[in-house]
């Protein structure tokens, strides 16, 4: 039977990404998907999309990604960010990264789980919640202005939702986070703790240690 196999954070982290693979013993007729973020941070972003490519997978878009994005046409600066930096490391190939990323959805729906970055804005659909929304929230306040409050609750306490949420973004606050209706996959592997999947339908979580810490956590 095939499996779809959703993929936590990534950040750059290549070896980890091909440890993981071999983990859960990917084959041609599993569905391999990304929870976003598949860039930054780590070690090798480029060897990271090159590899997403050729395995044939899917990603919903993340909030780094989305930042490149943004950036690329106009908003905010091209100096001495994201975009900056990617440009540099993805070289001649960056223009067929924009391209890809800009044809990610925002997130996956199937009528067992639902797939996005960050998480669902509570009380609003889909269709209608925003990239920067989908992308980044955390907390929410009850009106939907300040989705990063670490004083009002976590945005999935205030979901009710007919299939399970996969998520990533959080690594800071929740590691491995699975329980009914919810998994959470941003096991902070950049942070050097690690790179999490959960395989489906069993809803399988396995997970291998970074190599080292290639970063900071914020």
């Amino acid at each position: 039977m095939s499996r779809t196999i959703i993929i936590g954070d990534v950040h750059g982290c290549i070896d980890e990404l091909v440890h993981l693979l071999e983990v859960v013993s990917v084959e041609k007729k599993d569905r391999l998907i990304f929870i976003g973020d598949l860039i930054n941070k780590g070690p090798n972003s480029l060897a990271v999309w090159q590899l997403f490519k050729e395995l044939g997978a899917e990603s919903v878009l993340g909030n780094h990604e989305l930042a490149v994005l943004e950036a690329s046409k106009g908003a905010g600066s091209k100096q001495g960010g994201i975009y900056e930096q990617m440009a540099r490391e993805f070289g001649e190939v960056f223009e067929a990264f924009l391209k890809d990323i800009a044809r990610w959805p925002l997130y996956i729906k199937e009528k067992d789980f639902l797939a996005v970055h960050a998480g669902k804005v509570p009380k609003k659909r889909l269709k209608e919640s925003s990239a920067a929304e989908l992308c980044n929230i955390r907390t929410w306040d009850g009106k939907g202005q300040n989705l990063q409050n670490s004083s009002n609750p976590p945005w999935y306490k205030c979901v009710d939702y007919d299939r399970p949420i996969i998520f990533g973004h959080w690594a800071a606050k929740l590691g491995v986070f699975d329980v009914p209706g919810f998994c959470g996959l941003d096991t902070g592997c950049v942070y050097g703790n690690e790179l999490s999947a959960v395989i489906l339908p069993e809803f399988e979580v396995r997970s291998v240690k970074a190599r080292k810490r290639y970063c900071q956590i914020d």
